[in-house]
């Protein structure tokens, strides 16, 4: 039976069978048992979460993820299954809590099993799917040696021999990408050129490094120093020479068996580097624009096709251009297009921060210091704040050629670890104070470390509700963020900063008419590029990475605009039918509080909180 004639008979079972008794613990039940399925398939989200062996089971510590290509159907048919046994329940028998789960979980699963009916690259029963399991962004060789530094802790000998068992498996972790690399090659889903020459780019970087310096050895000797250190009296800790043994394994296992499976990776991308091609788009894989369509609904929650998504782009993007020009005039910058006048900016040293280890430091410190500063005024938006604490660090030197220009990583549920504000910091060129401020408001406060860290704080969330992800939702709140903070006069004293913002959001415009440019309307990766340099004016290096980085993760980059718009117009909406008694904390609250929805939830949560903010106020 084909994966889509068993979606189709579980779908039948489902609205022919009789409704199932649901009464909340029986539902409770159900949400626990499809967590415990999802957890069970990947440790290390469990591990990131920070969740214990009873809710992830037995041994998840010592563990990776299965990445082979068995692993991969599992993981596509338990989606499809999970929709059915969902669509069993009669949702009129649920609780208002219950309900908001339901409509949640509806909308992920329902969405996951249409992208589970494809065959090829990665997917993500949390997170959807990618067309190409090998590439410059996200593949293993890239993923795990953060997940190690990161999220895998030692604070005792016991932590650190898990360390070691689990390193144990990279390499298998990594051959298993590889053997997906080659069977969807056999397929007709081989990455573009320029993703593989930019992908064995990286591996070369990964082995090219001295196996004392490899991230995984680095960060397991940093984690043991503490536990190994003599006493101040400076007698000699026992502990030091097992310290030292674990990490003398760590090397071998590294030098041995890692990095031999990082030559094997590199050489089968080399093997079908003949096969590929230029061409950039989607389009050209089996069923590619049905699957564009489907990564389209898993990252924005819409229907909209791709012609309309395209011409939304376009109309922002001349709103946009128009604003820039007059803040631009201000500046004294009339001659020459928008994007001109953006790159002569860009250029501008006035802007720019040394690139030099000094110049790195005053960039930290001044991103550091604008993170205080809104921790400080935010009590005025938000009528709730964060626990987990925000650090700010660079982007781990060998994953800075792929990696995006900043990204947020979730703090664990059991608070074990922070929220991590990441900045690649790969070339001061690409990081100046025009566009500074901005990157701050979105990946940090009020942005991604809000949205995240307030719904992984609702302990009175499912599980599941705490760990799943709707990008539209959360890169829209980021979106948003940005927004808020100009609104609060945040760019005040600073009309560069200002033009940053409105570049920013010029840049999220622009994707929307990129990607569906690429995956649906056949552009090359160069009219991608030129279109983006005439847009938005921004560096080379910059533009090239974001290019790619859409190339490799389809309907992606439309979340951003998508979801801000949907925000900022259930915002209006219920300022509107509220007048004098809306209330921006009250309505922060409402689209924070039930953590990532997608925008049919959300919507139903914002009419909730105006009907009762209505009612209390007559």
């Amino acid at each position: 039976m084909t994966r889509l004639a068993a979606a189709c008979f579980l779908l039948l079972l489902a609205a022919c069978g009789r409704p199932a008794s649901t009464p909340q613990s029986a539902f409770d039940g159900r949400v626990r048992d499809w967590t415990a399925d999802i957890l069970a398939e990947s440790p290390e989200l469990a591990t990131s979460a920070g969740v214990g062996e009873d809710i992830a089971g037995a041994g998840f510590a010592l563990r990776l993820d299965d990445r082979s290509g068995e692993a991969m159907e599992r993981r596509r048919t338990a989606a499809i299954r999970r929709l059915a046994e969902l669509r069993a329940i009669d949702a009129d028998t649920l609780s208002k809590d219950e309900a908001v789960t339901y409509s949640a979980l509806d909308e992920l699963f329902a969405a996951n099993a249409a992208a589970a009916q494809f065959e090829f690259g990665d997917f993500n029963p949390l997170g959807g799917a990618a067309p190409y399991v090998l590439n410059q962004l996200d593949s293993a060789y890239l993923t795990l040696p953060s997940f190690f530094d990161t999220r895998v802790g030692v604070t005792s000998l016991q932590d650190a021999e898990n360390y070691v068992a689990r390193l144990g498996d990279v390499a298998g972790a990594i051959d298993s990408e590889t053997a997906r690399l080659r069977a969807d090659a056999e397929r007709g889903v081989i990455p573009p050129s320029f993703i593989i020459q930019r992908t064995i780019e990286s591996l070369e970087q990964v082995i090219g490094t001295p196996v004392t310096n490899q991230a995984y050895v680095a960060s397991l000797r940093d984690k043991l120093t503490p536990l190994a250190a003599p006493a101040a009296d400076g007698t000699p800790n026992p502990a030091a020479r097992r310290a030292q043994s674990l990490i003398t394994q760590a090397e071998q296992i590294t030098q041995t068996r890692i990095i031999p499976a990082h030559q094997r990776q590199a050489q089968a991308l080399r093997a079908i580097f003949p096969r590929s091609r230029e061409d950039a788009g989607v389009w050209r894989l089996p069923e590619g624009d049905a699957y564009y369509r489907a990564t389209l609904k898993v990252e924005t929650t819409t229907d909209l096709s791709p012609e309309e998504i395209h011409q939304i782009g376009r109309a922002r993007v001349a709103e946009l251009t128009q604003q820039l020009d007059i803040s631009l005039r201000r500046m004294g910058m009339a001659q020459g297009s928008v994007g001109e006048r953006l790159r002569t900016m860009t250029a501008d040293p006035r802007y720019a921060y040394a690139d030099s280890d000094e110049g790195r430091a005053q960039l930290l410190g001044d991103v550091r210091a604008r993170v205080e500063r809104v921790m400080q005024m935010a009590p005025q938006w938000f009528s709730h704040l964060p626990r987990a604490a925000l650090e700010v660090r660079r982007v781990p030197a060998a994953a800075e050629g792929g990696a995006p220009g900043a990204y947020y990583d979730p703090p664990s549920l059991d608070g074990s670890t922070p929220g991590i504000y990441y900045i690649n910091l790969r070339n001061l060129s690409e990081l100046t104070r025009i566009d500074l401020p901005t990157q701050d408001y979105h990946e940090a406060v009020p942005g991604h470390h809000f949205q995240i860290a307030l719904a992984r704080e609702r302990a009175d969330l499912p599980l599941l509700r705490r760990l799943m992800s709707f990008n539209a939702y959360s890169e829209g709140w980021a979106l948003y963020a940005e927004q808020l903070a100009d609104e609060q006069d945040l760019y005040r004293r600073d009309p560069i900063g200002h033009i940053g913002y409105l570049r920013w959001q010029l840049w999220r415009a622009a994707r929307l008419v990129v990607d569906t440019g690429i995956h649906a309307k056949r552009w090359t990766r160069e009219q991608a590029i030129q279109y983006l340099s005439d847009t938005t004016g921004d560096t080379p290096g910059v533009i090239v990475s974001e290019v790619e980085r859409y190339i490799v993760w389809p309907g992606q980059a439309c979340s951003y605009e998508l979801g801000r718009r949907e925000i900022a117009a259930l915002r209006e909406r219920a300022r509107n039918r509220l007048g004098p008694d809306f209330d921006l904390r009250g309505f922060h609250d409402a689209v924070l509080r039930e953590g990532e929805l997608p925008f049919s939830t959300l919507r139903q949560q914002v009419d909730a909180y105006v009907s009762a903010r209505a009612a209390a106020a007559r």
